[in-house]
Formats: structure tokens, C-alpha cells, sequence
């Protein structure tokens, strides 16, 4: 089914002048934005093998909404034999990893303190079933961890960062479990005119232990900008984060290095001199995990 003909099935997109594919992203699904006189709206096409996930998806976008969460409004979901399809409004504006190293060090400051807040308000959504967390983590972080062992390819510093993983687990016991975005950096920040203009992309959407989504500030988002990681978590929270905060966070930072390691070298080896280059930024900023609060936050 070619994308004509999913619009024209869809009655509010009926006069539609443009239409524009969007290739950026990971993800399997086809993306297009699509306008119609002044207004354009954004598209999502998945394979109905999605189709449950999507169809959640859409309903935890109208419940971000009530939440008053800046992010795509969710308008209709179709679905058929071969395409499940989410029409979405569209966020005006530049991922943040594009232009952000153009802005002045308040202004992304500024933009990571407003990106905070709406994470804060998406961590309102509570998980519709409870879960064990630790358990989920202990899972996941012992298959990426064997996964690592079987390769040659080894960390200076593997077993100081396993003793502080060792030594921290037990904080991920009766953590609460929340909403995730699971995917929040700059790249899904979107800018226009300079300032915050919205969180996009709850398509990896999951539920856990809300501090789970600040792992990519050390791995992706500190790179770019310090002021904008240091903002994000200071509009977080209300007060200074307290010292289970580090740990915890710390703690993220840590087991995402072996998984990092893993997924690039199967999903993504071309880059895996960057990924090597993150990870060694993040080894350093926790001096070498002797220390849980990285080396680049202070308070502002």
C-alpha cells in the first residue's frame, strides 16, 4: 500500500498539498509528514505485527496530553490486514543533537531545564501492572554481560565497573515503576526558535524505575551539551538530587557500557569507534566508578 492511498483513507487529511518522508531514526516504520494548507501532521505506518504496541502507544499519548505533556497530540489510529497507521500532530522545529552546540550555554540550559519538567510529568503515568524491576534488570544486564564475555574484546577498567554494579544492585529493589520514554536525548528533543518546543518519539515506550531515563545523558547527551544535562535534571527534581539519585544513576551508566558494547558490535559495528569514545567519556566522568555523581555536574 503506497502512502497516497493510506491518506486517502484517513478523512482528516482529505486536501492534502505535501507530502514528505522522514528517513531519520532506527525504527522500522515509515514516517512522513504531511500538510495540509498551514497545518502539517505527522504519520506513522508500522507492520500490524506492531499493532498492539502502537495501539498503546496511542493511548498513552492522549493520556500525556491530559498530563499537558508537550509532545505529538494523537488524533486517529487505523488498522488493516497490513498496516496499523497513527496520524499524530506534527512539532514544529531541529532535533536538539543538531543545533544545540549553536546555542549559548544558558540557552541550552535553559532547553535541558524545560525537557526535565516534561520528563517528570511523563514519570506521572504509573505501570498498569506491577512489576519485579530488579528482577528485569538483573535479566537483561546478565545476558549483555555473558554476551560480552564470549568476545575478545575487553574494558581496561571491566572489573572495577563490575565490582560497582556488584555493589550497587541492590538499590533497583522495590524501586517505583513508572511510564518511560526509554529513549529520551537530544535527538527527540525538538528545538524551534531557539528554545524547548516539545519530546518526541514514544515509540520505545516502556515501564521501569523512572531514573532509568536519564542513562542517555552519560551516553549520548553529555557529549553534546553539559548545560543541557545539567538543566534536565535540575528541572527534574525540585531539590538537588540526593546521593540514592547518583548511585542509581551511576549505576544505569555503568550496566549500559556492556550493553552498549554488545548491540553496537551486532546492530551497528561501523560505529563502534564512537560508541568506544562514549564510553570511555562516561569511565572517566565517574572516575573510573569511584565516584556515583559525574565529574561534569555541579550545581548551576
Amino acid at each position: 500500500m503506497i502512502i497516497d492511498d493510506v491518506i486517502n483513507n484517513i478523512s482528516s487529511l482529505k486536501g492534502y498539498s505535501l507530502i514528505e518522508k522522514i528517513d531519520k531514526g532506527y525504527s522500522p516504520d515509515e514516517k512522513y509528514i504531511v500538510t495540509i494548507g498551514q497545518t502539517k501532521y505527522f504519520i506513522r505506518l508500522s507492520d500490524m505485527k506492531y499493532h498492539e504496541k502502537r495501539k498503546i502507544e496511542f493511548s498513552l499519548l492522549r493520556e500525556l496530553e491530559k498530563q499537558g505533556v508537550q509532545t505529538h497530540k494523537a488524533i486517529e489510529y487505523k488498522s488493516d490486514a497490513n498496516l496499523s497507521v497513527m496520524l499524530l500532530s506534527y512539532i514544529e522545529g531541529t532535533p536538539a543533537d543538531e543545533i544545540i552546540k549553536n546555542l549559548s550555554d544558558m540557552e541550552q540550559f535553559t532547553i535541558g531545564l524545560a525537557a526535565g519538567k516534561e520528563l517528570r510529568k511523563v514519570h506521572q503515568l504509573q505501570a498498569p501492572h506491577p512489576m519485579n524491576w530488579e528482577a528485569a534488570q538483573r535479566k537483561k544486564f546478565n545476558y549483555y554481560l555473558s554476551e560480552y564475555q564470549k568476545d575478545r574484546f575487553k574494558i581496561p577498567q571491566e572489573q572495577k565497573i563490575l565490582d560497582f554494579i556488584n555493589h550497587n544492585f541492590h538499590l533497583l529493589k522495590d524501586r517505583p515503576v513508572t511510564l518511560l520514554h526509554d529513549d529520551f536525548h537530544l535527538g527527540h528533543i525538538i528545538i524551534f526558535n531557539r528554545d524547548f518546543n516539545g519530546v518526541i518519539d514514544f515509540n520505545g515506550f516502556d515501564f521501569g524505575d523512572p531514573y532509568h531515563d536519564f542513562y542517555n545523558l552519560s551516553l549520548f547527551s553529555r557529549r553534546l551539551s553539559i548545560p543541557y544535562c545539567i538543566g534536565q535534571i535540575n528541572g527534574y527534581f525540585s531539590t538537588s538530587p540526593d546521593d540514592t539519585f547518583w548511585r542509581i544513576f551511576a549505576l544505569y551508566a555503568a550496566m549500559n557500557i556492556f550493553s552498549t558494547i554488545v548491540w553496537t558490535k551486532q546492530y551497528d559495528p561501523s560505529s563502534f569507534d564512537d560508541a568506544l569514545e562514549r564510553i570511555h567519556l562516561i569511565i572517566q566522568d565517574h572516575d573510573d566508578f569511584t565516584s556515583a555523581k559525574p565529574l561534569w555536574y555541579k550545581a548551576l
